[in-house]
Formats: structure tokens, C-alpha cells, sequence
């Protein structure tokens, strides 16, 4: 019963402490995201571009572990099928955070209009609740900080979605290079996307919050 028991907490910590890494890693990437939108030098984004790109691998190697723990781990601290949907939310974040970013750097965009900021800004304070949220996930007694933090994103991407249509319907009155248009259309439509995939998270959270 002791072995059991301590395999428990180990796997406990095992659970808790990779989904935090995953977190963390995608609320880094929007960091880098931020930066990339108000960076004037072509060379510093080129750096942040690698390192967005290198920090999306590094969170599928964090996914990958999480998905090998659940087939071989009897014990998990929440339902099994609540931590594979919320690795996976997480997973697809930090995917929709380089999509945006490798976008960006193939279109060879260097002038970043305010929708693309605000849009960037938007994802960055989502990933920060969706991290504090996880983080507390392995507290008893803060559902309520969860329940609030998961609403907040969700206010975010209203947000997001008023600033993405607006941003649209001022390239089509105002844009008449209908080349740029498209770029800077699918690179906004990336930024939207991802607070949309932020939601999809903090609504696995709420979800596990419940079958707790």
C-alpha cells in the first residue's frame, strides 16, 4: 500500500509538473510573439523567429511525454481523459503561436499595423492565465481563482474577435494592393485563431474543474 501510495504522488508530480512545463513554454512563445510585432530590426526577428520554432519542438517533446505517461500510468492525478485534452489544448496554442510566426516571416512582413499588436498582446496576457490556471491545478481550494482566470481569456477573445474583424473590414476599405491584403488578412486570422485556441483551453479547464 506505501509503494502504491508513493507512486501516486510521484506520478502526481509527474502529471503536474509537465503540464506547468507546457504552459509556461507556450506563455514564452507569446512572449516572443510580442516582441516579434514591435521589433524594427529584420536581424533580431530572424533570432526570434528560431527561437519561437525551437520552443514549438520543445513543447511537442513535452506533449509526447505526457501522451507516453498516460498509456503506461495506472494512477493519474486527474481523469486520464482531461489531462490528454489539455496537453493537447496547450499543444495546439504553442502550434498556432508558430504558425503565426512562421507566416510573418515569409510574408517578409515589416511593417506591423496596431491589430496585429493589440492581437499579439491579447495572446500573451491569455497564455499568462492559462499558466497561472494549470499552475494551480495541483492546489486544492482554487477553483475559484481557475473559474475566474478562464473567464478572463474568455473576455480576451471576445476582444480579439472585434479587433480581428475591424482590423479585416480596414484592409478591404483601405488596401488596394490586393497581395498585401491577403498577407496581412491570413497573419491576422493566425493571431485571432490563437486566443481562439486559448478559449478551447481554459474551457478543458473548467471541464476538468468539474470532474474533479
Amino acid at each position: 500500500m506505501r509503494v502504491l501510495f508513493q507512486d501516486f504522488l510521484s506520478n502526481r508530480g509527474l502529471f503536474f509538473d509537465q503540464l506547468d512545463m507546457a504552459a509556461k513554454n507556450a506563455a514564452d512563445m507569446a512572449t516572443l510573439l510580442v516582441a516579434i510585432v514591435n521589433t524594427e530590426q529584420a536581424d533580431e526577428r530572424s533570432i526570434l523567429f528560431k527561437q519561437v520554432e525551437k520552443m514549438e519542438h520543445y513543447g511537442d517533446s513535452i506533449t509526447h511525454k505526457i501522451y507516453l505517461a498516460l498509456d503506461r500510468i495506472v494512477f493519474t492525478p486527474l481523469n486520464r481523459n482531461d489531462i490528454h485534452a489539455l496537453a493537447a489544448a496547450i499543444d495546439d496554442v504553442a502550434d498556432i503561436i508558430k504558425e503565426g510566426s512562421n507566416r510573418i516571416n515569409l510574408y517578409n512582413i515589416i511593417d506591423f499595423n496596431r491589430p496585429m499588436k493589440d492581437l499579439a498582446i491579447l495572446i500573451q496576457k491569455a497564455c499568462a492565465e492559462i499558466q497561472k490556471s494549470v499552475n494551480l491545478l495541483k492546489v486544492h481550494h482554487r477553483a475559484d481563482v481557475i473559474i475566474t482566470a478562464c473567464r478572463q481569456v474568455k473576455a480576451y477573445e471576445r476582444q480579439a474577435d472585434r479587433t480581428y474583424y475591424n482590423a479585416v473590414a480596414d484592409l478591404f476599405l483601405n488596401d488596394k494592393d490586393p497581395i498585401n491584403l491577403i498577407k496581412y488578412r491570413e497573419i491576422l486570422q493566425s493571431l485571432e485563431t490563437t486566443v481562439n485556441k486559448c478559449k478551447n483551453t481554459a474551457d478543458v479547464l473548467e471541464i476538468i474543474l468539474i470532474n474533479r
